[in-house]
Protein backbone atom coordinates (compact mmCIF):
# COMPACT_ATOMS: atom_id res chain seq x y z
CA UNK A 1 0.00 0.00 0.00
CA UNK A 2 1.26 3.45 -0.91
CA UNK A 3 -0.34 6.77 -0.11
CA UNK A 4 0.49 10.38 -0.84
CA UNK A 5 -0.89 13.87 -0.54
CA UNK A 6 -0.17 15.54 -3.90
CA UNK A 7 -0.11 18.96 -2.20
CA UNK A 8 2.63 17.94 0.25
CA UNK A 9 5.40 15.91 -1.43
CA UNK A 10 7.47 13.43 0.52
CA UNK A 11 7.29 10.31 2.63
CA UNK A 12 5.31 9.49 4.67
CA UNK A 13 2.06 11.01 3.47
CA UNK A 14 1.52 14.27 5.34
CA UNK A 15 -1.42 16.58 5.95
CA UNK A 16 -1.55 19.95 7.68
CA UNK A 17 -3.85 20.58 10.61
CA UNK A 18 -6.70 22.85 9.53
CA UNK A 19 -6.02 22.39 5.80
CA UNK A 20 -8.27 20.27 3.55
CA UNK A 21 -6.38 17.60 1.61
CA UNK A 22 -6.82 14.67 -0.74
CA UNK A 23 -5.01 11.35 -0.41
CA UNK A 24 -4.15 9.11 -3.34
CA UNK A 25 -3.95 5.41 -2.45
CA UNK A 26 -2.56 2.48 -4.42
CA UNK A 27 -3.14 -1.14 -3.37
CA UNK A 28 -0.93 -3.50 -5.34
CA UNK A 29 -1.42 -7.27 -5.51
CA UNK A 30 2.09 -8.45 -4.66
CA UNK A 31 1.02 -11.90 -3.42
CA UNK A 32 2.55 -13.57 -6.46
CA UNK A 33 -0.79 -14.82 -7.83
CA UNK A 34 -4.12 -13.54 -9.11
CA UNK A 35 -6.84 -12.91 -6.51
CA UNK A 36 -10.45 -13.76 -7.31
CA UNK A 37 -12.91 -11.03 -6.33
CA UNK A 38 -16.58 -11.77 -5.62
CA UNK A 39 -19.51 -9.54 -4.75
CA UNK A 40 -18.80 -10.30 -1.08
CA UNK A 41 -15.43 -8.51 -1.25
CA UNK A 42 -15.00 -5.13 0.40
CA UNK A 43 -12.28 -2.73 1.48
CA UNK A 44 -12.75 -0.88 4.76
CA UNK A 45 -10.63 2.24 5.16
CA UNK A 46 -10.04 3.22 8.78
CA UNK A 47 -8.73 6.75 9.08
CA UNK A 48 -6.55 7.90 12.01
CA UNK A 49 -8.14 8.57 15.38
CA UNK A 50 -7.49 12.29 15.11
CA UNK A 51 -10.54 12.58 12.81
CA UNK A 52 -13.96 13.03 14.42
CA UNK A 53 -17.08 11.18 13.28
CA UNK A 54 -18.39 14.38 11.71
CA UNK A 55 -15.14 14.85 9.77
CA UNK A 56 -15.22 11.24 8.57
CA UNK A 57 -18.79 11.63 7.31
CA UNK A 58 -17.65 14.50 5.08
CA UNK A 59 -15.01 12.38 3.34
CA UNK A 60 -15.66 10.78 -0.03
CA UNK A 61 -13.79 8.35 -2.26
CA UNK A 62 -13.44 8.98 -6.01
CA UNK A 63 -11.28 8.09 -9.02
CA UNK A 64 -11.67 4.37 -8.25
CA UNK A 65 -10.03 1.92 -10.63
CA UNK A 66 -10.83 -0.63 -11.82
CA UNK A 67 -14.53 0.06 -12.23
CA UNK A 68 -16.87 -2.05 -10.11
CA UNK A 69 -16.13 -0.58 -6.68
CA UNK A 70 -18.77 1.57 -4.97
CA UNK A 71 -18.25 3.88 -2.01
CA UNK A 72 -20.34 4.31 1.14
CA UNK A 73 -19.72 5.54 4.68
CA UNK A 74 -20.08 2.83 7.33
CA UNK A 75 -21.36 4.61 10.42
CA UNK A 76 -21.31 1.39 12.46
CA UNK A 77 -17.51 1.22 12.60
CA UNK A 78 -16.72 4.70 11.20
CA UNK A 79 -14.97 3.39 8.11
CA UNK A 80 -14.90 4.49 4.49
CA UNK A 81 -16.11 1.38 2.68
CA UNK A 82 -15.61 0.19 -0.87
CA UNK A 83 -17.81 -2.73 -2.00
CA UNK A 84 -17.05 -4.82 -5.06
CA UNK A 85 -20.07 -5.13 -7.37
CA UNK A 86 -18.43 -6.53 -10.47
CA UNK A 87 -19.10 -10.21 -9.82
CA UNK A 88 -16.38 -12.82 -10.15
CA UNK A 89 -13.30 -11.07 -11.50
CA UNK A 90 -9.54 -11.38 -11.15
CA UNK A 91 -7.34 -8.94 -9.30
CA UNK A 92 -4.30 -9.70 -11.39
CA UNK A 93 -0.89 -10.29 -9.88
CA UNK A 94 0.99 -6.96 -9.70
CA UNK A 95 -2.26 -5.20 -10.61
CA UNK A 96 -3.40 -2.19 -8.61
CA UNK A 97 -6.59 -0.83 -7.09
CA UNK A 98 -6.35 2.96 -6.90
CA UNK A 99 -8.60 5.62 -5.44
CA UNK A 100 -8.59 9.08 -3.85
CA UNK A 101 -9.94 10.10 -0.45
CA UNK A 102 -11.33 13.64 -0.55
CA UNK A 103 -12.22 16.28 2.06
CA UNK A 104 -9.54 15.07 4.47
CA UNK A 105 -9.61 17.70 7.21
CA UNK A 106 -8.92 17.86 10.95
CA UNK A 107 -8.13 20.66 13.38
CA UNK A 108 -6.55 18.37 15.97
CA UNK A 109 -2.98 19.05 17.16
CA UNK A 110 -0.10 17.37 15.30
CA UNK A 111 0.50 13.67 15.86
CA UNK A 112 1.28 10.46 13.98
CA UNK A 113 -1.05 7.62 13.00
CA UNK A 114 -1.83 5.33 10.08
CA UNK A 115 -4.53 4.75 7.49
CA UNK A 116 -5.53 1.09 7.78
CA UNK A 117 -7.39 -0.85 5.10
CA UNK A 118 -9.06 -4.15 5.97
CA UNK A 119 -9.47 -6.64 3.11
CA UNK A 120 -12.78 -8.37 3.84
CA UNK A 121 -13.81 -11.60 2.08
CA UNK A 122 -10.80 -11.37 -0.20
CA UNK A 123 -9.04 -14.69 0.03
CA UNK A 124 -6.03 -16.25 -1.60
CA UNK A 125 -2.45 -17.24 -0.97
CA UNK A 126 -0.54 -14.61 1.04
CA UNK A 127 -3.47 -12.18 1.05
CA UNK A 128 -3.13 -10.05 4.22
CA UNK A 129 -6.14 -9.30 6.36
CA UNK A 130 -5.12 -5.65 6.50
CA UNK A 131 -2.55 -3.18 5.22
CA UNK A 132 -1.61 0.26 6.49
CA UNK A 133 0.39 3.35 5.67
CA UNK A 134 1.58 6.19 7.89
CA UNK A 135 -0.20 9.55 7.78
CA UNK A 136 1.60 12.40 9.56
CA UNK A 137 -0.47 15.29 10.88
CA UNK A 138 1.73 18.37 11.26
CA UNK A 139 1.36 22.10 11.67
CA UNK A 140 1.61 24.03 8.43
CA UNK A 141 5.05 25.62 7.94
CA UNK A 142 5.07 29.29 8.90
CA UNK A 143 7.29 32.17 7.76
CA UNK A 144 10.17 32.70 10.16
CA UNK A 145 10.14 29.16 11.53
CA UNK A 146 13.41 27.24 11.52
CA UNK A 147 14.19 23.87 9.94
CA UNK A 148 14.91 21.05 12.41
CA UNK A 149 16.53 18.99 9.67
CA UNK A 150 19.38 21.51 9.54
CA UNK A 151 20.31 21.22 13.22
CA UNK A 152 19.35 17.66 14.14
CA UNK A 153 20.70 14.30 13.04
CA UNK A 154 18.31 11.36 13.45
CA UNK A 155 19.98 8.05 12.69
CA UNK A 156 20.02 4.39 13.72
CA UNK A 157 23.03 2.74 15.33
CA UNK A 158 24.56 -0.44 13.86
CA UNK A 159 23.26 0.62 10.45
CA UNK A 160 19.65 0.03 11.47
CA UNK A 161 20.03 -3.71 10.97
CA UNK A 162 17.20 -6.08 11.87
CA UNK A 163 17.75 -9.81 11.39
CA UNK A 164 14.71 -11.71 10.14
CA UNK A 165 13.81 -15.16 11.39
CA UNK A 166 11.23 -17.93 11.25
CA UNK A 167 8.55 -18.81 13.79
CA UNK A 168 10.51 -21.95 14.65
CA UNK A 169 13.57 -19.94 15.71
CA UNK A 170 12.64 -16.30 16.40
CA UNK A 171 15.42 -13.74 16.82
CA UNK A 172 14.78 -10.81 19.12
CA UNK A 173 16.31 -7.58 17.80
CA UNK A 174 16.86 -4.16 19.31
CA UNK A 175 17.02 -0.97 17.26
CA UNK A 176 18.84 2.06 18.65
CA UNK A 177 17.71 5.51 17.50
CA UNK A 178 20.08 8.42 18.12
CA UNK A 179 18.98 12.05 18.17
CA UNK A 180 22.03 14.31 17.88
CA UNK A 181 22.18 18.09 17.95
CA UNK A 182 24.53 19.07 15.12
CA UNK A 183 23.93 22.80 15.59
CA UNK A 184 26.18 25.25 17.40
CA UNK A 185 23.61 26.06 20.10
CA UNK A 186 21.21 23.95 22.20
CA UNK A 187 18.09 22.80 20.39
CA UNK A 188 16.17 25.28 22.55
CA UNK A 189 18.29 28.37 23.18
CA UNK A 190 15.91 30.78 24.90
CA UNK A 191 16.14 32.80 28.08
CA UNK A 192 12.88 31.45 29.47
CA UNK A 193 11.61 27.87 29.63
CA UNK A 194 10.05 26.55 26.43
CA UNK A 195 6.28 26.29 26.28
CA UNK A 196 3.85 23.97 24.57
CA UNK A 197 3.96 20.20 24.25
CA UNK A 198 6.89 19.17 22.07
CA UNK A 199 6.97 15.48 21.24
CA UNK A 200 8.50 12.92 18.92
CA UNK A 201 6.18 10.27 17.46
CA UNK A 202 7.83 7.09 16.19
CA UNK A 203 6.20 4.51 13.95
CA UNK A 204 7.24 1.82 11.48
CA UNK A 205 5.93 0.38 8.23
CA UNK A 206 3.55 -2.38 9.25
CA UNK A 207 2.62 -5.53 7.38
CA UNK A 208 4.04 -8.84 6.21
CA UNK A 209 5.85 -7.76 3.04
CA UNK A 210 9.53 -7.15 2.35
CA UNK A 211 8.98 -3.43 2.84
CA UNK A 212 7.38 -3.90 6.28
CA UNK A 213 8.94 -4.45 9.68
CA UNK A 214 6.17 -6.45 11.37
CA UNK A 215 2.37 -6.81 11.31
CA UNK A 216 0.20 -4.61 13.52
CA UNK A 217 -3.07 -6.58 13.51
CA UNK A 218 -4.52 -5.98 16.99
CA UNK A 219 -6.35 -9.31 16.91
CA UNK A 220 -2.97 -11.04 16.62
CA UNK A 221 -1.08 -8.75 19.00
CA UNK A 222 -0.10 -11.61 21.31
CA UNK A 223 1.46 -13.66 18.52
CA UNK A 224 5.22 -13.81 18.04
CA UNK A 225 6.39 -11.09 15.68
CA UNK A 226 3.68 -8.51 16.37
CA UNK A 227 4.70 -4.86 16.21
CA UNK A 228 2.68 -4.29 19.38
CA UNK A 229 5.34 -6.20 21.34
CA UNK A 230 8.04 -3.63 20.57
CA UNK A 231 9.06 -1.79 23.72
CA UNK A 232 10.88 1.55 23.67
CA UNK A 233 13.15 2.91 26.37
CA UNK A 234 15.91 5.42 27.00
CA UNK A 235 19.29 3.88 26.23
CA UNK A 236 21.78 6.74 26.70
CA UNK A 237 20.68 10.24 27.71
CA UNK A 238 23.27 13.03 27.76
CA UNK A 239 20.59 15.72 28.00
CA UNK A 240 18.43 17.09 30.79
CA UNK A 241 16.02 14.20 30.55
CA UNK A 242 13.46 12.54 28.28
CA UNK A 243 10.48 10.23 28.79
CA UNK A 244 9.02 7.40 26.71
CA UNK A 245 5.40 6.32 26.35
CA UNK A 246 4.80 2.90 24.82
CA UNK A 247 1.54 2.18 22.97
CA UNK A 248 -1.17 0.01 24.50
CA UNK A 249 -2.91 -2.64 22.43
CA UNK A 250 -6.04 -2.03 24.52
CA UNK A 251 -6.18 1.60 23.37
CA UNK A 252 -8.18 2.95 20.47
CA UNK A 253 -5.30 3.27 18.00
CA UNK A 254 -5.25 0.71 15.20
CA UNK A 255 -1.44 0.79 14.93
CA UNK A 256 1.30 1.35 17.51
CA UNK A 257 3.06 4.69 17.90
CA UNK A 258 5.78 5.40 20.46
CA UNK A 259 5.93 8.89 21.98
CA UNK A 260 9.21 10.49 23.12
CA UNK A 261 9.01 13.75 25.06
CA UNK A 262 11.57 16.04 26.71
CA UNK A 263 11.00 16.39 30.44
CA UNK A 264 9.48 19.71 31.48
CA UNK A 265 12.69 20.51 33.38
CA UNK A 266 14.91 19.83 30.35
CA UNK A 267 15.36 23.41 29.18
CA UNK A 268 17.86 22.82 26.36
CA UNK A 269 16.00 19.70 25.13
CA UNK A 270 19.25 18.58 23.44
CA UNK A 271 22.42 20.48 24.26
CA UNK A 272 25.83 20.72 22.62
CA UNK A 273 29.19 19.05 23.18
CA UNK A 274 28.93 16.26 25.73
CA UNK A 275 25.18 16.94 26.08
CA UNK A 276 24.32 16.65 22.39
CA UNK A 277 22.97 13.08 22.18
CA UNK A 278 20.01 11.06 23.38
CA UNK A 279 19.59 7.47 22.24
CA UNK A 280 16.42 5.40 22.48
CA UNK A 281 16.13 1.62 22.28
CA UNK A 282 13.32 -0.27 20.56
CA UNK A 283 13.49 -3.82 21.90
CA UNK A 284 11.57 -7.05 21.36
CA UNK A 285 11.57 -6.68 17.57
CA UNK A 286 10.93 -10.02 15.89
CA UNK A 287 10.60 -9.72 12.13
CA UNK A 288 9.38 -12.74 10.22
CA UNK A 289 8.92 -10.81 6.99
CA UNK A 290 11.10 -11.20 3.88
CA UNK A 291 14.45 -9.41 3.84
CA UNK A 292 14.64 -5.93 2.36
CA UNK A 293 14.71 -2.26 3.28
CA UNK A 294 12.00 -0.63 5.35
CA UNK A 295 11.89 2.50 7.46
CA UNK A 296 11.06 4.15 10.73
CA UNK A 297 9.13 7.43 10.77
CA UNK A 298 10.28 9.94 13.40
CA UNK A 299 7.92 12.92 13.59
CA UNK A 300 8.83 16.08 15.54
CA UNK A 301 5.94 18.33 16.56
CA UNK A 302 5.72 21.51 18.62
CA UNK A 303 9.42 22.26 19.17
CA UNK A 304 10.68 25.80 19.83
CA UNK A 305 14.10 27.20 18.90
CA UNK A 306 14.06 30.15 21.32
CA UNK A 307 11.62 32.38 23.18
CA UNK A 308 9.99 33.73 20.01
CA UNK A 309 10.83 31.23 17.28
CA UNK A 310 9.45 27.79 16.49
CA UNK A 311 10.75 24.95 14.38
CA UNK A 312 8.52 23.68 11.60
CA UNK A 313 7.09 20.25 12.32
CA UNK A 314 8.99 17.64 10.36
CA UNK A 315 9.31 13.90 9.76
CA UNK A 316 12.66 12.13 9.53
CA UNK A 317 12.65 8.90 7.53
CA UNK A 318 15.15 6.51 9.13
CA UNK A 319 16.27 3.51 7.03
CA UNK A 320 16.08 -0.01 8.43
CA UNK A 321 17.82 -2.92 6.73
CA UNK A 322 16.23 -6.33 7.21
CA UNK A 323 18.87 -8.99 6.69
CA UNK A 324 19.42 -12.69 7.04
CA UNK A 325 21.18 -13.59 10.31
CA UNK A 326 24.97 -13.16 10.19
CA UNK A 327 27.63 -15.75 10.88
CA UNK A 328 28.40 -16.18 14.60
CA UNK A 329 30.66 -13.48 15.95
CA UNK A 330 30.82 -9.80 16.78
CA UNK A 331 28.75 -7.71 14.37
CA UNK A 332 29.50 -4.09 15.25
CA UNK A 333 31.04 -1.93 17.94
CA UNK A 334 30.92 1.82 18.43
CA UNK A 335 31.21 4.56 21.02
CA UNK A 336 28.31 6.97 21.31
CA UNK A 337 30.78 9.69 22.29
CA UNK A 338 32.37 11.05 19.12
CA UNK A 339 35.19 12.44 21.27
CA UNK A 340 36.04 11.93 24.92
CA UNK A 341 37.57 14.80 26.92
CA UNK A 342 40.60 14.16 29.14
CA UNK A 343 41.59 16.67 31.80
CA UNK A 344 44.49 15.00 33.62
CA UNK A 345 46.93 12.15 33.11
CA UNK A 346 45.72 10.67 36.40
CA UNK A 347 42.04 10.85 35.43
CA UNK A 348 40.08 7.61 35.03
CA UNK A 349 38.62 8.06 31.56
CA UNK A 350 35.36 6.20 30.96
CA UNK A 351 34.91 4.85 27.42
CA UNK A 352 31.21 4.18 26.60
CA UNK A 353 31.12 1.22 24.22
CA UNK A 354 28.23 -0.71 22.71
CA UNK A 355 28.51 -3.83 20.59
CA UNK A 356 26.22 -6.31 18.89
CA UNK A 357 26.92 -10.02 18.41
CA UNK A 358 25.42 -13.26 17.22
CA UNK A 359 26.03 -16.65 18.84
CA UNK A 360 28.74 -15.28 21.14
CA UNK A 361 29.58 -16.77 24.54
CA UNK A 362 32.22 -14.28 25.68
CA UNK A 363 33.95 -11.10 24.58
CA UNK A 364 37.37 -9.60 25.23
CA UNK A 365 38.12 -5.93 24.70
CA UNK A 366 41.70 -4.85 24.11
CA UNK A 367 42.94 -1.30 23.69
CA UNK A 368 45.81 0.27 21.78
CA UNK A 369 47.51 3.63 22.22
CA UNK A 370 51.15 3.87 21.08
CA UNK A 371 53.50 3.58 24.03
CA UNK A 372 50.82 2.55 26.54
CA UNK A 373 49.87 -0.77 28.12
CA UNK A 374 46.15 -0.90 28.87
CA UNK A 375 44.57 -3.87 30.68
CA UNK A 376 42.10 -6.00 28.74
CA UNK A 377 38.44 -6.24 29.75
CA UNK A 378 36.52 -9.53 29.60
CA UNK A 379 32.78 -10.25 29.56
CA UNK A 380 30.88 -13.53 29.51
CA UNK A 381 27.27 -14.32 28.62
CA UNK A 382 26.54 -17.55 30.49
CA UNK A 383 28.18 -20.92 30.98
CA UNK A 384 25.74 -23.08 29.03
CA UNK A 385 23.64 -20.82 26.81
CA UNK A 386 23.53 -17.28 25.53
CA UNK A 387 21.16 -15.29 23.32
CA UNK A 388 21.65 -15.93 19.62
CA UNK A 389 21.39 -12.19 18.98
CA UNK A 390 22.75 -10.07 21.80
CA UNK A 391 23.81 -6.53 22.67
CA UNK A 392 26.02 -5.20 25.44
CA UNK A 393 27.13 -1.83 26.74
CA UNK A 394 30.08 -1.30 29.04
CA UNK A 395 32.17 1.64 30.25
CA UNK A 396 35.78 0.41 30.64
CA UNK A 397 38.08 2.92 32.31
CA UNK A 398 41.66 3.72 31.39
CA UNK A 399 44.26 6.02 32.96
CA UNK A 400 47.58 7.49 31.91
CA UNK A 401 46.43 9.51 28.89
CA UNK A 402 49.02 12.24 28.44
CA UNK A 403 47.89 14.02 25.27
CA UNK A 404 45.30 14.10 22.51
CA UNK A 405 45.39 10.83 20.59
CA UNK A 406 43.22 8.07 19.15
CA UNK A 407 42.25 4.98 21.13
CA UNK A 408 41.72 1.83 19.07
CA UNK A 409 39.33 -0.70 20.63
CA UNK A 410 39.38 -4.34 19.50
CA UNK A 411 36.40 -6.58 20.24
CA UNK A 412 37.31 -10.30 20.25
CA UNK A 413 34.28 -12.61 20.12
CA UNK A 414 34.35 -16.25 21.29
CA UNK A 415 31.84 -19.06 20.91
CA UNK A 416 32.48 -20.36 24.46
CA UNK A 417 32.26 -18.60 27.81
CA UNK A 418 35.99 -18.91 28.59
CA UNK A 419 37.59 -16.90 25.78
CA UNK A 420 39.05 -19.95 24.03
CA UNK A 421 37.29 -20.47 20.68
CA UNK A 422 37.76 -17.24 18.73
CA UNK A 423 35.05 -16.41 16.21
CA UNK A 424 36.23 -13.04 14.91
CA UNK A 425 37.61 -9.63 15.82
CA UNK A 426 36.23 -6.18 14.99
CA UNK A 427 37.40 -2.71 15.97
CA UNK A 428 36.48 0.94 16.34
CA UNK A 429 38.39 4.10 17.16
CA UNK A 430 37.66 6.71 19.82
CA UNK A 431 39.35 10.14 19.77
CA UNK A 432 40.61 11.23 23.20
CA UNK A 433 40.89 15.01 23.44
CA UNK A 434 43.35 16.33 26.03
CA UNK A 435 43.59 20.13 25.72
CA UNK A 436 47.12 21.19 26.73
CA UNK A 437 47.23 22.77 30.16
CA UNK A 438 49.90 24.66 32.13
CA UNK A 439 49.59 23.61 35.75
CA UNK A 440 52.49 25.81 36.89
CA UNK A 441 55.35 27.94 35.52
CA UNK A 442 57.75 29.35 38.13
CA UNK A 443 61.19 30.88 38.42
CA UNK A 444 63.70 30.68 41.27
CA UNK A 445 67.29 31.71 41.88
CA UNK A 446 70.00 29.21 41.01
CA UNK A 447 73.72 28.79 41.62
CA UNK A 448 75.71 31.22 39.50
CA UNK A 449 78.39 29.61 37.36
CA UNK A 450 80.97 32.13 36.09
CA UNK A 451 81.21 33.93 33.78
CA UNK A 452 77.42 34.37 34.17
CA UNK A 453 76.35 37.25 36.41
CA UNK A 454 72.86 35.90 37.10
CA UNK A 455 71.28 32.44 37.18
CA UNK A 456 67.64 31.42 37.51
CA UNK A 457 65.86 28.10 37.19
CA UNK A 458 62.61 27.91 35.23
CA UNK A 459 60.25 25.14 36.39
CA UNK A 460 57.05 24.02 34.73
CA UNK A 461 54.35 21.39 35.02
CA UNK A 462 52.37 20.86 31.83
CA UNK A 463 50.02 18.15 30.52
CA UNK A 464 48.29 17.24 27.29
CA UNK A 465 50.89 18.79 25.03
CA UNK A 466 52.41 17.44 21.85
CA UNK A 467 55.14 20.02 22.15
CA UNK A 468 56.10 23.17 24.03
CA UNK A 469 58.51 26.07 23.83
CA UNK A 470 59.84 28.82 26.09
CA UNK A 471 60.55 32.14 24.44
CA UNK A 472 62.82 34.81 25.98
CA UNK A 473 62.19 38.50 25.34
CA UNK A 474 64.93 40.84 26.66
CA UNK A 475 63.33 44.01 25.31
CA UNK A 476 65.68 44.36 22.36
CA UNK A 477 62.91 43.75 19.85
CA UNK A 478 64.02 40.21 19.02
CA UNK A 479 62.72 37.13 20.84
CA UNK A 480 64.68 33.93 21.24
CA UNK A 481 63.41 30.35 21.63
CA UNK A 482 65.38 28.51 24.31
CA UNK A 483 66.99 25.17 23.28
CA UNK A 484 65.04 23.04 25.74
CA UNK A 485 64.53 19.26 25.27
CA UNK A 486 60.85 18.27 25.02
CA UNK A 487 61.28 15.91 27.98
CA UNK A 488 62.60 18.61 30.34
CA UNK A 489 60.63 20.09 33.24
CA UNK A 490 63.23 22.72 34.28
CA UNK A 491 65.91 24.87 32.67
CA UNK A 492 68.68 27.25 33.86
CA UNK A 493 68.75 30.70 32.28
CA UNK A 494 71.41 33.42 32.58
CA UNK A 495 69.78 36.73 31.61
CA UNK A 496 72.05 39.64 30.71
CA UNK A 497 69.44 42.38 30.34
CA UNK A 498 67.88 44.30 33.25
CA UNK A 499 64.52 42.67 32.47
CA UNK A 500 63.79 39.49 30.53
CA UNK A 501 60.33 37.97 30.05
CA UNK A 502 59.98 34.21 29.61
CA UNK A 503 56.81 32.89 27.93
CA UNK A 504 55.79 29.22 28.00
CA UNK A 505 53.69 28.05 25.02
CA UNK A 506 52.17 24.57 24.83
CA UNK A 507 50.72 23.02 21.67
CA UNK A 508 48.09 20.33 21.56
CA UNK A 509 48.58 18.92 18.07
CA UNK A 510 50.75 19.11 15.00
CA UNK A 511 49.00 22.25 13.75
CA UNK A 512 50.33 24.25 16.72
CA UNK A 513 46.94 24.88 18.29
Amino acid sequence: MTMNNPAVPGTPATIYTGVTASLNIVLTNDTGADINLTNAASLEVFMPLYFTAAQLEQMTISNITPAGWTFSYNSADMSLQLNWTGGNAPWFSNGAITFSINNVLTSNPPTADVVQINLNDISGTNVPSQVSSALALVAQPAPGNLNLQQVLSVAPEFGGAVYVSAISNPLTNTLYLNLKNIGSTPLFNGNNMWTGSPKVSVSFVYGTTSGSLAPDDKQQATQTGSAWAISAGIYVDQTGGWSVQNPSVTGQANSPTWTLTPNNTNKQIIGTGDQSNVTFSFANIISMTPTGPTQMYVQFSGFMANDGTHYNDTVFVVPISKQIPPNPGAIGIYSLAETIPVNSSTEQVSIPLTWSMFGVGSVKLSFYIPGMTIPEQKYTYGTTAHPALNYDTEHPQITGITKTQTLTVYCWAYSDSNWQNLLNKIQCTVPLIFPPVINSFTIQTATIVPPASYAFQLNWNIEGQNSFEIVADDGSGTTRQLPIPQTATSYIVNPTSPQTTYTLNVYGDNTNN
